[in-house]
This record gives C-alpha cells, sequence and structure tokens, in this order.
C-alpha cells in the first residue's frame, strides 16, 4: 500500500469536503427553518426565498462533491487490490514447490478468490468509512460546541459508549473469520475433487458417494459464513440499539431547550441532524472497527503468501564433466524413498532410470531440477556440491496453458518460427501443427482438451526442447504416446547432441537399451546399474 499513499491524499481532501459540506447543510437547514419562521411572522417571503436559492446551488456542489468522492474512492480500491493482487502472484511464483505442494493449491485459490473479497468489503471499504465517520464527527461536533456547548459536552460523552462494544465481539468475530477461511479452503478442495477428477466419478459411477462428501464441505462453509454473519447481525443490531437511545436522549433535551428559549425551532432541527452525524457514525465506527479486527486472519493468509519465506537457493553450476550423486538419502516423513544413493551421468550423455510403482524414481528426478533439498549426500556437478544451470523437466501429467500452441511451446519467449519447428519436429509435431486450423496459432482448450494425450506429451516434450536445456529429466515423458511416436520421439532425444538426459521409465525394449550410456534400476529406494 506504500505506494498508494499519493492517492489517499485527494481521497481524504474530498472526504473533507463531502463532510465538511454535510455538516454545513445542518446550518442552511436551521438558516431555512428560521427564515420560513421569520417570512410567516412578517408575511414577506424575500429572505425565505435567497436562502432557498443558496439551498438549491449548495445541494448541487454537494451532489457534485459526493460523485468526485465516489469516483474517487472506487479508484483507490481498484489500484489497491491490484497491487495486492499483484503483490499475492508474484509472491506465489516465488515460493518454493515443495512450500507449495504442502501449502496446497485449495488455499491459494481461496487467497486469489475469497479473501480478496473479504479485503474489499471489511478492509479497504471499512477503512473509506472510517476515515469518511471520523470526519464527520469531528465536523459536526464543532459545529455542536458553536451552536449549543451543552449539548455538544453531552453528544461526546455519548460517543464514548461505543468504544466498549467491538471488544465484545473482537476475539469471537476473528475467530468466526478463521473458520471461514479454513472451511473455503476444505470447500475448494472438494470442488477440485468433483471437477478435476469428473471422468473418473462418471467412469465408476461414483456421483452417489461423491456428492455426500461435497455436501459436507458446502454446509460447514455456509454454517460457518451464517455464524460470522450472526455475530455481526448482533454486533449492529446492539450498536444500533444503543445509537437510537441516545440520539432520542439529545433530541429531547433540545426540545427542552427550545421550550425554555435556549435555542430556536431551526436549531432543534439542525441540534438533532448534527448529533445524528456524531452518534451515528460512531456507533458504525465501532462496528467497523469489530469487523476490521476480524480480518486479521485474512490479511495474515495474504502477507504470509504475498512475501513467502524464500526456499534457500541451490548452488547452480554449469555443467562441463558430469553430475553426481554422493550418498543420497530422502524422506517423506518418516517413509525412506532413497537411502544411500550413489551415482554418475556424464555430460551428453542419456540413461536410462526403471523400477516398480513407489521406487524412488521420480523423487530422484525432482532432487535433481532442486524441487526439495536431500537430507544427507551431495548432488555434485563437476566434483563441486551443486546442481545443474541449465535443466528442464518433463513431467509425466502435461499442463497446457489456455492459449495458442506457439505461446505453450516457447512459454511467451521470442523464438523464430524455424526454431519452434525444429523443436516440433523432434518431437514429432510437424504433421500435427500442420493440420491444425490456424497452425501454430491454434488455440488450445482449458488443460488441452481438445488435443489427445499423446499430442499434449509431444507439446511438452517440444516446450523443453525449444528452451535449449542442455540437462534433460524426463519422468514417463512419452507415456502417453503409442509406441511407434513413443521410439521416434525417443530416437530424438537420444540424438540431440551435448544434452544429458536421465529418462524415468516403465517400459524400454531390449532394443532400446544399447541405446543409452546406462540403464539404473531403483528397488525400495536403492539404486544400482545394471550390466
Amino acid at each position: 500500500m506504500k505506494k498508494l499513499k499519493w492517492e489517499y491524499a485527494p481521497l481524504f481532501f474530498l472526504q473533507l469536503l463531502t463532510n465538511a459540506a454535510t455538516v454545513g447543510a445542518a446550518i442552511l437547514l436551521n438558516a431555512l427553518i428560521d427564515a420560513a419562521e421569520t417570512s410567516i411572522i412578517s408575511k414577506n417571503a424575500g429572505q425565505l426565498r435567497n436562502v432557498l436559492i443558496v439551498s438549491v446551488l449548495y445541494a448541487v456542489c454537494t451532489g457534485l462533491l459526493i460523485y468526485l468522492s465516489g469516483r474517487c474512492k472506487a479508484c483507490f480500491i481498484r489500484k489497491s487490490l491490484l497491487q495486492m493482487r499483484n503483490a499475492l502472484a508474484n509472491g506465489t511464483l516465488q515460493t518454493g514447490i515443495a512450500e507449495y505442494e504442502k501449502t496446497g493449491s485449495a488455499s491459494y485459490v481461496t487467497a486469489f478468490h475469497q479473501n480478496f473479497s473479504v479485503i474489499e468489503e471489511k478492509v479497504l471499504q471499512n477503512s473509506i468509512s472510517l476515515l469518511d465517520s471520523v470526519i464527520s464527527i469531528v465536523f459536526a461536533v464543532l459545529v455542536l460546541i458553536w451552536m449549543n456547548p451543552v449539548i455538544a459536552v453531552i453528544s461526546i460523552a455519548a460517543m464514548a459508549i461505543p468504544s466498549f462494544l467491538p471488544r465484545l465481539f473482537t476475539k469471537a468475530l476473528g475467530k468466526a473469520t478463521e473458520t471461514v477461511m479454513e472451511s473455503t479452503t476444505a470447500y475448494n478442495e472438494k470442488v477440485g475433487d468433483l471437477l478435476n477428477g469428473f471422468e473418473v466419478i462418471k467412469t465408476y459411477n461414483a456421483a452417489g458417494e461423491m456428492l455426500p462428501q461435497f455436501w459436507a464441505g458446502a454446509k460447514r462453509l455456509e454454517s460457518s459464513r451464517e455464524r460470522l454473519s450472526s455475530l455481526m447481525a448482533k454486533l449492529y443490531g446492539l450498536t444500533t440499539f444503543a445509537s437510537i437511545a441516545v440520539q432520542f436522549s439529545v433530541m429531547g433535551l433540545a426540545g427542552f431547550f427550545a421550550v425554555k428559549g435556549y435555542i430556536t425551532i431551526g436549531s432543534i432541527v439542525a441540534v438533532t441532524q448534527l448529533t445524528g452525524q456524531v452518534i451515528s457514525p460512531a456507533f458504525a465506527l465501532s462496528a467497523k472497527i469489530g469487523e476490521l479486527k476480524s480480518t486479521k486472519p485474512v490479511l495474515e493468509a495474504l502477507r504470509r503468501f504475498s512475501n513467502p519465506e524464500l526456499p534457500q537457493k541451490s548452488v547452480a553450476r554449469p555443467l562441463k564433466d558430469r553430475i553426481s550423486l554422493r550418498n543420497i538419502t530422502f524422506r517423506y516423513g518418516d517413509r525412506v524413498i532413497l537411502n544411500n544413493v550413489s551415482a554418475d551421468f556424464e555430460k551428453g550423455k542419456k540413461y536410462a532410470v526403471i523400477g516398480k510403482s513407489g521406487s524412488g524414481k521420480s523423487t530422484l528426478l525432482k532432487l535433481l531440477a532442486g524441487y526439495y533439498p536431500p537430507l544427507e549426500g551431495d548432488i555434485c556437478v563437476d566434483e563441486n556440491a551443486a546442481l545443474p544451470d541449465n535443466i528442464a523437466m518433463i513431467h509425466q501429467n502435461t499442463f497446457l496453458f489456455k492459449d495458442s500452441v506457439r505461446n505453450n511451446l516457447t512459454m511467451w519467449k521470442p523464438y523464430t518460427e524455424q526454431e519452434i519447428m525444429e523443436a516440433a519436429g523432434k518431437a514429432g509435431l510437424t504433421e500435427f501443427i500442420a493440420g491444425l486450423p490456424q497452425g501454430l496459432d491454434t488455440m488450445v482448450e482449458e488443460n488441452g482438451s481438445n488435443f489427445s494425450g499423446g499430442e499434449c506429451q509431444r507439446i511438452s516434450i517440444a516446450r523443453a526442447l525449444l528452451s535449449g536445456k542442455d540437462v534433460l529429466l524426463m519422468d514417463e515423458a512419452t507415456s502417453a504416446l503409442d509406441e511407434q511416436t513413443a521410439n521416434a520421439v525417443e530416437r530424438s532425444i537420444l540424438a540431440l547432441d551435448g544434452v544429458t538426459c536421465i529418462s524415468v521409465t516403465h517400459r524400454l525394449a531390449p532394443e532400446a537399451r544399447k541405446r543409452y550410456a546406462a540403464v539404473f534400476a531403483m528397488d525400495a529406494g536403492q539404486m544400482f546399474e545394471e550390466g
């Protein structure tokens, strides 16, 4: 918000003028009623006409000020939200993969969507309302002191009552807001399961089993939101009751003063309006402060995600000779995934890693890619403890962006048409691209739904090849391809000069083994080179 300080100045100035105009209306109303009373007695409407003309012009100016203030508020909120959204996106992209997976995507979905609704409504809107209330109270009190110091003192004393009300609700509101955040995250997880697992659910006719789980998550979310709304209703109900009671008391006192001749009839109306502009904002102030305090968990989550604890940056070095694993051990919790693994991978050579599911193959690639640090042992580049600095990982599960084929290949970086088509050719995409209605500019539907699994897989392979990385880590990268295409892509990768490739695969034909410099087998966290 630091960059928006200059935006706050015109907003403050307009709020100042708007509230001054609103308070000034009470003085004008006093003059109007007194002028009407004088005109009735004197049978001369001249003074009343003049006050009416001033009142109309005053109303026009006040309306214009309110319009400008509203525009300024909207602009301030827009820029504030944009800045916070950008900070959240930037912080998320700086988060390490291990921390992101630990937190879970549902928590980030909640932060990007639900939390911003809370921030707009209960933080930004309330902050502006707080400013508005404070200015209104100050101006109204000053005018009340000028008109009748006794009523002004009573009104100021009445303002002290609301300061005790938020304390009754602050803790409960904070807890309720935190519960809403947690239930929203759990609900988003169920929505993700329902949508991402739609095909599986339909295939196994599990809609009847999935629906109760979704219903439970939705019920918990709506119940937590209802509890928060109920607490806010109690707070607003209590403050409204106190506000009206105090305001009526002050009005009764003003009437008593009028009977005694201390103030005019016009002053009664003006005092009533002014006390309303002191007491009502003061009571609304207490409720809004309570709301603002309740958003602490939301703001804390935004701060944490926008300013993540950056992962310890792994040292990276250009690969000149070899990558070495030295006694690598890694665990997920208490479960040992890799146990004292050692191996060498020479630059420019191709290696296959085979083994049963769960034997640690994919974890090995993630360690080489720097997703997680090993718990014990070292990964070395040319005898130095470091990771290769020019590395690409091709995953088994391909993700494509809802964008053109070109941008999915280039990742929005500038490549020539020739460079793109060369990489596409190596991944077996030439005929596929030629058959697309707009070629490289054909749009990819959500996560590649308009392409086959094999076509999506080849796009991801071409993406890695185009990036010019000299170390390729392939995690079952050809699993979705038919045998003929998989063999063709494999031959292209094996033929890449100067590129080191470590390929995890579940299928390795006897004739393919001789193309690799070595084949490593993994079993129960152990790794050994096959003869």
